[in-house]
């Protein structure tokens, strides 16, 4: 149990993301290694201007992306769909995002 730092550099110098676990599960929760899961599902050799290193960025998210389909661990992650947590699943050619499913809390009438 508890938290790892893994190093997730490349969308910016020091880039981390967290490994949250438990006795049964483990959760990523992963900054800015996507920035656009419609683009880099597909495609996760494409970078963006923002990335201080592209070449690197795209090698961390091409094995970050790698190692959440074989751990089949929990992803929260910036720049997703609401709510923000989910699977990561390999498609076709690509990747693709399973959202945790939502519902709001009943709260008991008083």
């Amino acid at each position: 149990m508890g938290i790892v730092a893994r190093d997730t550099h490349g969308h910016t110098p020091g880039h981390a993301s967290f490994m949250l676990n438990s006795d049964d599960d483990a959760m990523l929760v992963w900054g800015d290694v996507v920035h656009s899961y419609g683009v880099q599902f597909a495609d996760p050799s494409v970078a963006i201007e923002f990335d201080s290193d592209p070449e690197q960025a795209v090698h961390t998210r091409e094995a970050v992306l790698e190692r959440a389909v074989d751990e089949k661990h929990w992803v929260a992650g910036a720049h997703m769909p609401f709510p923000g947590i989910g699977h990561i699943v390999e498609d076709e050619e690509g990747y693709r995002w399973l959202p945790i499913e939502f519902a709001p809390i009943a709260r008991d009438s008083e």
